[in-house]
């Protein structure tokens, strides 16, 4: 593996080895639920592993609770900035035949919208914003969230209850 090349003690790349059979798969999926594209997943998980290879002396335990926490939040914030990148690279083109029948100009597009909404995930104190994406990228439920999270279901619905009104007190003042 080409990971290896960038460690360079030994148990740190046991260590690598070990992370990269046990949370692939996982790390795939969770790409894949947020842009939807199988190839842009495979994508994500590569610059994934390429930053934990970068960060190995941040990890601990392979089989703890933080250390699946910290890959998951690695792997959607490279696919949301990869969706980011793409959406502003796409121009959405109308012709005059889609536009016939619309009266004044267009004040926002789609793709900014959604820049908008995943720029103020982004910045949802820590707390909330894993709860809060593994609900609803990944589309786990409060019980998986929980298994996962060590925490009380009751606990999950608070914080993804917190997250939202946040949420919507940056998206209002937009």
């Amino acid at each position: 593996m080409i990971y290896l090349m960038m460690i360079d003690e030994p148990e740190q790349k046991r260590k690598f080895v070990i992370i990269y059979e046990k949370y692939r798969y996982l790390m795939l999926k969770i790409a894949d639920d947020v842009l939807q594209d199988k190839f842009l997943a495979e994508d994500v998980v590569h610059e994934s592993f390429i930053k934990i290879a970068k960060n190995m002396r941040n990890i601990g335990d392979v089989n703890s609770i933080s250390t699946k926490r910290y890959l998951i939040t690695i792997t959607k914030n490279t696919a949301i900035d990869l969706y980011r990148i793409r959406k502003k690279n796409i121009q959405e083109e109308f012709s005059v035949d889609e536009m016939e029948g619309i009266t004044g100009q267009v004040v926002y597009m789609e793709s900014d919208i959604e820049n908008v909404v995943l720029d103020a995930i982004k910045n949802l104190p820590v707390t909330y914003r894993d709860i809060f994406l593994l609900k609803y990228s990944v589309g786990m439920s409060y019980a998986e969230i929980a298994e996962v999270s060590q925490l009380p279901e009751g606990t999950i619905r608070q914080r993804v209850a917190r997250g939202k009104k946040i949420l919507q007190q940056v998206l209002d003042c937009m």
